[in-house]
């Protein structure tokens, strides 16, 4: 089977997915008898090819590798204005379902219409973000993947502990302004005194903001740092992995793509592809005629990252049954 090409355009977007049999918009219009369900897929997909490939991947493994079967339209939308936009016309233009990546494109979907059933791959709290009733009966046309809901938090803060057994005070360099942030924060602090862990709350806006933190902190403060805005080591993974180096502070994080950043000694979250394969066998199901309504929200598989190169360097051991249940080990 050849894998999923996504194929994009700055003003328009389109999915054609080659597989064996071929998942491409049918050669000829069927008849209105055995119309193929029409899906967008909305939400930021340039950096996300992986989630996005899983989400082709999904469907195929349900049901949908033929063309005649179904017409995906994918659009590139980096904030919710443009998510909107693009949501609105698809309306106009008769979608049967639509796939949100992330929060913005979410909310977008959600205020564009109140029927037409919305996949959310994923949003941080659904429930906390009033897309759903409950993760268990989502009562309205949304259901998807939560991420760092307060099941998702207790899920991570225990795989933290896998990898620092003697882990209890937690630093979370947070944005108050970015909203997933500040859901996961509340989240967290619902959690943690479950587990043992008591956080020790940062706000940063920015990179310089995330370095100031770290200087003023130290092992006798905490015994990690917790980094939820990973957009700050995307940009400056050198100045704030720098930062904790000379303070012998390990980074956690959530984004598997950041456990080789400088000071990151584990990564607990869901490979991307297996996210959007989790997506995408959702929207089959809904396609096949289940009702939004009635699929409960679900939760990734959280996989381990372990960097075995920050860990020497900060003098931290790492336990031998967490590198046996890390699924990428850097040495």
């Amino acid at each position: 089977m050849r894998a999923p090409v996504w194929i994009g355009s700055r003003g328009r977007t389109a999915l054609v997915a080659v597989f064996a049999g071929t998942l491409l918009l049918a050669p000829r219009p069927p008849s209105s008898a055995e119309r193929a369900p029409r899906v967008l897929v909305v939400g930021p997909i340039d950096g996300y090819g992986a989630l996005v490939g899983g989400v082709s991947e999904g469907l195929q493994s349900a049901g949908f590798a033929d063309a005649s079967r179904i017409r995906i339209d994918t659009r590139n939308a980096r904030s919710g204005d443009e998510a909107k936009a693009a949501i609105e016309t698809a309306v106009g233009a008769g979608v049967d379902a639509i796939l949100t990546i992330f929060g913005p494109s979410t909310q977008a979907a959600r205020a564009v219409t109140t029927t037409i059933p919305i996949v959310f791959c994923p949003v941080a709290d659904p429930v906390a973000a009033k897309f759903v009733a409950s993760n268990e009966a989502p009562a309205g046309n949304l259901t998807g993947v939560a991420s760092a809901d307060a099941e998702a938090s207790r899920r991570r803060l225990a795989a933290f502990r896998r990898v620092l057994p003697e882990l209890k005070r937690l630093a979370v360099l947070f944005d108050p302004g970015f909203p997933p942030d500040r859901v996961q924060m509340a989240n967290l602090e619902r959690v943690a005194p479950s587990t043992g862990v008591t956080l020790v709350a940062r706000t940063v806006a920015d990179e310089n903001g995330a370095v100031a933190a770290l200087r003023g902190l130290g092992r006798i403060d905490v015994d990690a740092v917790f980094v939820l805005k990973e957009a700050l080591l995307r940009r400056a993974a050198a100045d704030v992995g720098g930062a904790a180096l000379a303070q012998k502070l390990p980074i956690l994080v959530g984004d598997q793509d950041l456990v080789t950043a400088p000071g990151v000694v584990a990564a607990a979250g869901p490979d991307q592809r297996e996210l959007g394969k989790r997506c995408g066998r959702m929207m089959a199901r809904i396609l096949k005629g289940a009702k939004p309504a009635d699929l409960s929200v679900e939760h990734p598989v959280f996989e381990l990252g372990i960097n075995l190169k920050s860990a020497a360097s900060l003098g931290v051991a790492v336990p031998e049954g967490a590198l046996e249940q890390a699924v990428r080990v850097i040495r």
